[in-house]
């Protein structure tokens, strides 16, 4: 059925979305390509199945069947001899029976969950419930007048009644139990209070699943902390099976001379269910771990009778909440507890997707009678499987984005049949009523929905025959995104100081291209007060680079800006070229070095510098080659066009003989000019 987009389980095959363009071509037609199990069931699959191999064939007809009222999950199904089906829910306990295209309400315990269903050898119906500890023996109805149920224990120590099973060996009842993990013998034939005997009391909190073997062994899975698999024989004598990796063993069946498990592990330890004052939203079925609102991970596991545990799928998107096994497809069923998938895992670890409906979870099985039927939570629903091929079976593809809006093209499929094709496309991430409503393809080959990022496609199946997708591509054209310029600069190179300065300004910017477009630049300057741009290359018309050293020695000092302009056009035709422009802040243009004059007053340097441009930043003093040593502006502050400066000799100065005095002043652009003068001591 139909239902909201969802990636498929990681034991499938990964996906491989295709794009291509050439680097530097600009915007060329791209597609995307869907061809593995990852990719072909991250959509939406009404009534076709994905195998593990890649492959969309036609699936079972399903039918869906609502309960009389609301119920928030489905915990539990038992197939009754005549073909119908009871269904154990939460919440009020209820017991509902599934009889062709009806569910009717069967019976109510009173309790808040009724967890569990097993029929006895005398044909009575017992339910195992929570959290009270409670297990009735139902009583079927009387016409339309239900009855109550017999209370046939109360469990010493126990909240949670996991799972209930008639031991036809023993001809008992066999309860497993939390929060202490105990296994329980309930003879229905006792007095309430007398019934219960403690077969087994494990070291897990909880024995959440248990199967029996033919030769009357009883298989328990614990959790609560360790996912345990435990045996307890015909004798009596316990035994650890084997230990798998995860926090619980949420489900086990019995698969030939091996025992198949589903193991759950939790970023967060579970919360087992209560009763509250308000039970209507109690947690969806399978224990606490579909309580939660995030998924864990599921593993299903096949032991061998030595113990040797082999892990024949898993998957990171969801946890597992029920297992089958169907001797007669030799396959395993499964159901996810997020996603609302049913899968089926076959003896070469095959997996395909069965089933996919609307629903949050997939919460309880009954696969393998006369009445195929599996239950979901969060709304708690029935689905029935038809033994037929569907009338209407359609295959819809995961959303697929372009990234930018694009006009789409021509969908090209690869497999067997006559598909009808459909397309529907949109701005939002998911659709909704924003987008355009699914129309067919153009001559069945082309896209005839409008431009937009999102597009979603959709195969009607034949009614008959062995169609089977294996692969469809889609082409689309996305419209040209402008390319920013988001940063300019300009920098005059770096020297060490006293070195002469090269008149050149180093320009540089960055350039956000979400195409990865081949871009042209081109580059223009005007003086502060002029109102022409002048072209700054000389000999070309544009460059390629980001980068560009500005010869400057031609122009009149002063401050100048300069300007960017980025554009596509080798990219791109020519109604879809973009531009963008930046320009500089003011940038000072100043190749000439301050004057600078000196003197020597006693014990002490004077002079002045003057530049005809810029300020003068710094003024330093040497003698005969020696250390620099900084001299203070008479104002107090170098941050004039002209400073008068003064300071003491430096230490050299203090030897007989004749001196070299040195000074030296740069500008505000780098510049550096130097005075000297010769004195006596």
């Amino acid at each position: 059925m139909k239902r909201r987009v969802w990636l498929a389980a990681a034991g499938l095959a990964a996906g491989l979305v295709m794009a291509f363009a050439l680097e530097g071509e600009g915007v060329s037609t791209r597609s995307t390509t869907l061809d593995t199990a990852t990719e072909l069931s991250a959509g939406v699959l009404d009534r076709v199945a994905v195998t593990s191999d890649g492959t969309v064939v036609l699936g079972e007809e399903l039918t869906r069947v609502a309960p009389p009222e609301p119920v928030g999950s489905v915990w539990s199904l038992l197939e009754l001899p005549d073909g119908s089906v009871l269904a154990g829910t939460g919440v009020e306990g209820r017991v509902y029976r599934i009889e062709g295209g009806r569910a009717t309400r069967w019976a109510e315990t009173g309790a808040v969950v009724v967890t569990s269903l097993t029929r006895g050898e005398d044909g009575a119906v017992y339910a195992g419930t929570l959290p009270d500890g409670k297990v009735f023996r139902l009583v079927p109805p009387r016409g339309e007048t239900l009855q109550a149920p017999v209370l046939v224990a109360e469990l010493p120590g126990v909240q949670h009644v996991w799972s209930v099973a008639w031991d036809a060996r023993r001809h008992v009842l066999l309860c497993a139990t939390g929060p202490e993990g105990k296994l329980f013998s309930v003879d229905p034939r006792r007095p309430a209070g007398e019934a219960a005997t403690v077969l087994f009391d494990s070291d897990e909190p909880h024995l959440y699943a248990m199967a029996l073997r033919a030769d009357g062994e009883v298989i328990l899975g614990g959790g609560g902390g360790h996912a345990v698999v435990y045996g307890l024989r015909a004798t009596g004598r316990p035994r650890v099976i084997a230990r798998l990796a995860g926090d619980e063993v949420k489900g086990l069946a019995v698969a030939d001379d091996d025992v198949v498990a589903i193991a759950n592990e939790f970023s967060e330890a579970p919360e087992p269910p209560r009763r509250t004052v308000a039970q209507s939203r109690l947690p969806a079925a399978g224990g606490p771990s579909a309580a939660r609102a995030r998924p864990g991970r599921g593993a299903l596991y096949r032991i061998r009778p030595s113990g040797l545990a082999e892990r024949v799928y898993a998957t990171a998107d969801s946890h597992l909440s029920a297992v089958q096994w169907d001797p007669r497809r030799r396959e395993v069923w499964l159901g996810l507890g997020v996603g609302g998938r049913v899968l089926a895992v076959a003896g070469d670890r095959t997996v395909r997707v069965a089933h996919d409906v609307d629903e949050a979870g997939v919460t309880a099985l009954a696969l393998t009678g006369r009445a195929r039927v599996f239950a979901t939570s969060d709304t708690g629903v029935f689905y029935r499987v038809l033994d037929r091929a569907p009338t209407a079976a359609t295959w819809n593809s995961r959303v697929i984005d372009a990234t930018s809006p694009a006009s789409w093209g021509a969908v090209r499929a690869r497999g067997v049949g006559a598909f009808a094709w459909e397309s529907r496309a949109g701005n939002a991430e998911a659709p909704d009523a924003t987008w355009s409503a699914w129309e067919a393809l153009d001559e069945g080959t082309t896209v005839r929905s409008p431009s937009s990022r999102y597009l979603q496609l959709r195969a009607r199946f034949p009614a008959a025959g062995d169609a089977a997708l294996r692969a469809v591509t889609v082409f689309y054209l996305p419209e040209n995104q402008r390319a920013v310029v988001t940063e300019l600069s300009a920098t005059p190179p770096e020297t060490k100081t006293g070195d002469s300065r090269a008149p050149v300004l180093k320009l540089a910017w960055k350039v956000e291209n979400p195409d990865n477009d081949g871009l042209r630049y081109r580059l223009y300057f005007r003086g502060d007060g002029d109102q022409t741009w002048r072209s700054l290359l000389r000999n070309q018309e544009w460059v390629t680079g980001t980068s560009f050293d500005w010869a400057t020695d031609g122009l009149a000092e002063g401050w100048y800006r300069v300007e960017v302009d980025a554009s596509d056009e080798a990219a791109n035709t020519d109604d879809s070229v973009t531009r963008d422009v930046r320009v500089s802040e003011p940038v000072l243009v100043d190749n000439t070095p301050p004057t600078v004059r000196a003197r020597v007053e006693g014990d002490r340097v004077r002079g002045e510098a003057a530049d005809g441009a810029s300020v003068v930043l710094r003024a330093e003093v040497s003698v005969d080659g020696g250390e620099w040593r900084a001299l203070r502006a008479d104002d107090g502050v170098l941050d004039e066009a002209t400073e008068a400066f003064a300071g003491a000799l430096p230490p050299a100065g203090v030897r007989a003989g004749e001196h070299v005095l040195s000074v030296r002043a740069a500008d505000e652009a780098g510049n550096v000019g130097v005075g000297s003068v010769r004195y006596r001591r």
